[in-house]
């Protein structure tokens, strides 16, 4: 019956540190995406890179938020 506290918090690392991991994953994937557009439309200040890493800050907060337990 000592096994399952551990069990538990196992559990619970795992599940959080993969919602840092995506929460990073969707920044970057949204800097990324940014960043080709700023090279594709040739302009000289990296507005869109800056605009779609905000886009991908609220989308990994909200993602994470909607994971989190209720209690």
């Amino acid at each position: 019956m000592k096994q399952e506290p551990k069990t538990k918090n196992v559990n619970n690392f795992l599940k959080f540190s993969g919602m840092g991991i995506q929460m990073a994953l969707t920044i970057a994937i949204f800097a990324g995406i940014g960043y080709w557009l700023d090279g594709k439309m040739e302009t000289k200040q990296p507005y869109w890179t800056a605009a779609m890493s905000l886009i991908g800050v609220f989308g990994g907060i909200f993602s994470v938020i909607r994971q989190l337990p209720k209690e």
